[in-house]
């Protein structure tokens, strides 16, 4: 699956005449997760790991809103 999706935005960029170096820029981005982020109520701070309190405070992490 993932060769045959290789392959075929490789013909696909070749066809449209883009440069595969062009192509190779956007590989970090392929898998690349956006992690939920967790912040402090109190003073702001914000935790991507998997803090459960803050560093500072002591306060038990909520949710970042929106997300």
């Amino acid at each position: 699956m993932l060769l045959a999706g290789s392959l075929a935005i490789t013909v696909l960029s070749f066809i449209l005449g883009y440069p595969l170096f062009f192509l190779l820029l956007f590989i970090p981005f392929l898998f690349y997760r956006r992690r939920g982020t967790k912040r402090c109520p109190v003073c702001g701070w914000e935790a991507k790991g998997s803090e459960q309190f803050c560093p500072f405070d002591g306060s038990p992490l909520g949710d970042e809103p929106g997300e």
